[in-house]
């Protein structure tokens, strides 16, 4: 899929599962203030639910997702800008951000591991990372074989690898204190999600 189509697809995609994240978008997102990275931005997914007061950065590697986002920011009155860069490379100085968030975005980066690295890297010290990410099933369940199954077509076709143990990698980062909960939502393939706070 080019740039241009998977920034459509996303912005198309994005109500649909809003309308079953939300609430716990809204819940992880409340207490925000000050300067905020969102990594793999997307199409502004998450500007329903960010509070006012923050002053928000986007970083994705496809420049197609500017106009969605930058669009949503205006809507919403939130100072934005937006920055085309890989989650493995941010062009920030160190400890940049008050916050750092990602939903549905580690799935899609090509060195998980790095991008965290550099999530906690421009991260002010007590700074927050934000996540809400699909995840791998559990071993040994249907849905896990699924996943197994069709990666390559989610690989292709959505940038996205079903079968990524988010949880191991965030819980390895090297961050101070990390509150982490793992639900479902009615979803096929990628049902088994995360969401949480790691504090730097």
């Amino acid at each position: 899929m080019t740039g241009r189509l998977h920034a459509l697809f996303l912005h198309r995609f994005s109500p649909r599962y809003n309308r079953l994240a939300g609430e716990r978008k809204r819940a992880l997102f409340a207490s925000l203030s000050g300067p905020v990275l969102e990594i793999a931005a997307g199409s502004g997914a998450n500007f329903d639910y960010l509070p006012a007061a923050i002053e928000w950065t986007g970083a994705d590697p496809n420049p197609h997702g500017a106009a969605y986002c930058l669009r949503a920011a205006r809507r919403h009155h939130i100072p934005a800008h937006w920055t085309t860069a890989p989650a493995e490379r941010l062009p920030f100085a160190d400890g940049s951000f008050a916050h750092v968030i990602a939903t549905l975005a580690l799935c899609s980066v090509h060195q998980p591991a790095a991008a965290l690295a550099e999530i906690h890297r421009v991260l002010a010290p007590g700074g927050s990372f934000v996540f809400l990410e699909h995840v791998a099933a559990p071993d040994g369940s249907p849905t896990l074989r699924r996943q197994r199954l069709l990666r390559p077509i989610f690989r292709c076709c959505f940038h996205c690898n079903p079968l990524l143990d988010t949880a191991a990698l965030i819980a390895s980062a090297g961050f101070a204190s990390l509150e982490l909960d793992r639900f479902r939502l009615p979803i096929p393939i990628v049902g088994p999600h995360i969401a949480g706070r790691a504090i730097r």
